[in-house]
């Protein structure tokens, strides 16, 4: 992985927390299968599951910590009007893929692609700062890749996350 994918944000940035329309709430255990369903569906074969039972291993790999230990305060699920889980920020206590990454780590944004648009990726990316702003992180950082949206390039810089500087 080179250093052109990696986006560092140092906290606190100097945004406000805005009060969001999209309600979130800490992701859980139990919301494995619904977020291997929204996982599926959200990311091409190529790039995420290939079916539900890989989107269902790949949900309990990272509930397990096979992606580095989950920051359960820092990640979190967005919920419809009728409180369905729409989407997932997962978060780990630091990249497991790179030495000397700072701070708290991004492994997955998805959002289920109906509910796309609409804010409730910007809520999962701002609840997750303002989680690791409590806890006096420094930095939240993440990767962007081959299965990263425009929309998902442009949240990441409208929110302040930069390419950090050699």
């Amino acid at each position: 992985m080179s250093t052109n994918d990696l986006r560092v944000l140092a906290l606190p940035h100097g945004l406000a927390s805005a009060a969001a329309s999209i309600t979130t709430r800490p992701v859980a255990t139990t919301d494995r299968d619904r977020l291997a369903d929204i996982y599926l569906a959200a990311y091409p074969a190529q790039i995420g599951a290939a079916d539900l039972a890989d989107a269902r291993t790949e949900m309990d790999a990272t509930f397990a910590g096979a992606y580095g230990t989950l920051r359960f305060d820092a990640s979190g699920v967005s919920l419809d009007r009728h409180g369905e889980v729409t989407g997932a920020i997962l978060v780990t206590t630091r990249s497991i893929w790179d030495e000397g990454v700072p701070g708290p780590f991004v492994i997955d944004l998805f959002v289920d692609p109906t509910a796309q648009g609409h804010g409730h990726g910007r809520a999962l990316v701002q609840a997750a700062i303002d989680a690791c702003t409590a806890t006096g992180d420094e930095t939240l950082s993440l990767r962007v890749g081959e299965g990263t949206t425009p929309a998902a390039h442009a949240l990441y810089a409208s929110l302040g996350f930069a390419t950090p500087v050699a």
